[in-house]
């Protein structure tokens, strides 16, 4: 079994680097989409948010690598190990997102150019999210070999990426309403889902064991946690929703969806953490 240490940093990474991946994909929407082109320049610059919230979880996810020499044999197995292709397709992302970044100092940046690096970069972003999903279809540790764990994964980023992409948008000053209500029905639709594939999940763990112990016995408090994160994500939705209202100004609009991805990221974290400490290997 792992560690706490093991489990607290992947859970960050899981948390917190498919959320940014996906709140990239909305930013570059808006950005796709933007006719203005003070606005355009502004979500370009904006990128540089979702780049960090990736960078900050890939980070965290590098320590339970042991040393830093090991992540390059990480990169020997591309192609047939599923860890090896998430550690790609999240450099490959940091990769074209931050080279888009910089490059869209210049003056005259094309739109030309930036729309389709943009396309491929959302792409990539995308990919990442799937290489991560399936990373722990592990043989060897049937309670992650299920379908429940890239499902739950997919939903947990559709729940706080769109609400990190909703308030980058407005850290940009852009009203992209249409994209903005999109993103809060993304994010409510995810949580309704995510809350049953939660409760299936949890389930389920009374079929799975090994010589030792039972699943369910290393997550008690797995129910409780399913609580907590429909009623913190519900909380989160509500103040995304309430930002779009008409009646809000500025500044409280961009305190709503700041709360609303502090309380959607503090969700997803909580189940995160009970996933890891599903860690149960087959036999001994």
């Amino acid at each position: 079994m792992s560690s706490g240490f093991d489990e607290f940093s992947l859970a960050v990474f899981t948390t917190l680097a498919p959320a940014g991946a996906l709140a990239f994909v909305a930013v570059a929407l808006a950005r796709l989409f933007a006719r203005d082109h003070d606005a355009a320049v502004r979500l370009d610059r904006i990128t540089a948010l979702p780049f960090s919230v990736m960078l900050v979880g890939f980070i965290a996810s590098a320590t339970h690598l042991g040393t830093p020499a090991n992540a390059l044999h990480v990169f020997s197995g591309v192609g047939r190990s599923p860890l090896s292709n998430e550690v790609f397709a999240a450099v490959m992302f940091l990769f074209l997102v931050g080279s888009y970044w910089m490059c869209a100092f210049k003056r005259h940046f094309p739109d030309a150019v930036a729309r389709p690096w943009l396309v491929l970069a959302s792409v990539a972003g995308l990919a990442f999210v799937a290489c991560t999903s399936l990373a722990y279809s592990v043989d060897t540790v049937p309670t992650w070999n299920t379908l429940f764990t890239p499902v739950n994964l997919w939903l947990s980023a559709l729940l706080a990426g769109p609400t990190l992409g909703l308030l980058f948008l407005r850290v940009a000053r852009v009203d992209a309403r249409r994209l903005s209500a999109a993103l809060v029905v993304v994010a409510a639709l995810a949580l309704v889902a995510g809350t049953v594939m939660l409760y299936l999940h949890h389930q389920s763990l009374g079929g799975i064991a090994n010589n030792e112990l039972i699943a369910s016995a290393l997550v008690p408090d797995y129910g409780s946690a399913i609580i907590f994160h429909t009623l913190t994500g519900t909380a989160g939705c509500l103040c995304a929703a309430l930002s779009l209202r008409r009646f809000a100004s500025p500044r409280t609009a961009l305190a709503l969806t700041g709360a609303a991805s502090i309380l959607v990221l503090v969700a997803v974290f909580v189940t995160r953490i009970e996933f890891y400490q599903l860690h149960l290997t087959v036999g001994f």
